[in-house]
């Protein structure tokens, strides 16, 4: 897994890039576009409550992301 912070030009407003929500239990669920959905993720992500992972697709390969930077994505759903 890649850190979105360190590939300094993560594209958070991509329509391609596929956004989930993993919780402690194990349990994986896709973050819906809609931005209610989004500022739930986001919350419990900054609350401790989840994790946000995404898929940047490319050309050869798919890349799985932790989204470590939770300003810079608040900042691309919310603003």
């Amino acid at each position: 897994m890649r850190s979105a912070r360190e590939s300094g030009c993560f594209p958070y407003k991509s329509k391609l890039v596929c956004f989930m929500e993993v919780f402690p239990d194990g349990t994986i669920t896709q973050i819906p576009t809609d931005r209610n959905s989004r500022r739930d993720a986001l919350s419990n992500a900054k609350s401790g409550k989840s994790k946000i992972v995404a898929v940047w697709p490319g050309q050869w390969r798919s890349d799985l992301f932790i989204i470590d930077d939770l300003d810079e994505l608040f900042y691309a759903w919310c603003t």
